[in-house]
């Protein structure tokens, strides 16, 4: 990453998009224009609302550039691989970094949660188990990624 990218806060490529469905074009599908775009680099203040967004690359590929994830989603395969590198490029000191150190605690965490309960006598595990159950249910609906809107038809 050179001084200019973390100068302007990011960088900026050209993207393509999949053909546009046109029944007046030939072939029913017209070429859509190329964008120009900044991936930006990623300030430490949404280092939080992007992490969860690190296991649904679409998704992710649409944060790094500012865009919904829709949008993500009608790229081209090639620019959507560019906009990925080039995420990666220009964060790999910061909110990759932060991806790492916050993926390799969880599992610390989780896995000192096991040594925990394989030290538990088993009516206290299916206990723990149940009571656990009951909290999620309660609390957690089904999750989709944030800004998740069913793409565009195009």
């Amino acid at each position: 990453m050179n001084k200019n990218t973390i100068l302007f806060g990011g960088k900026n490529i050209t993207v393509n998009f999949e053909p546009v469905a046109d029944p007046a074009a030939v072939g029913g599908f017209r070429e859509s224009v190329a964008e120009e775009i900044k991936v930006r680099q990623i300030p430490v203040r949404e280092y939080e609302t992007g992490f969860p967004l690190v296991d649904d690359e679409p998704a992710l590929v649409a944060f790094l550039c500012g865009k919904p994830k829709p949008w993500a989603l009608t790229l081209r395969p090639e620019s959507y691989e560019d906009a990925l590198v080039t995420g990666r490029e220009v964060n790999v000191k910061g909110f990759f970094s932060y991806c790492q150190r916050r993926t390799e605690r969880d599992a610390k965490a989780q896995a000192d949660m096991i040594g925990a309960m394989a030290n538990m006598n088993p009516e206290t595990l299916k206990l723990a188990m149940e009571k656990g159950l009951a909290i999620r249910a309660q609390q957690h609906s089904p999750i989709l990624s944030p800004g998740f809107v069913s793409p565009p038809a195009r």
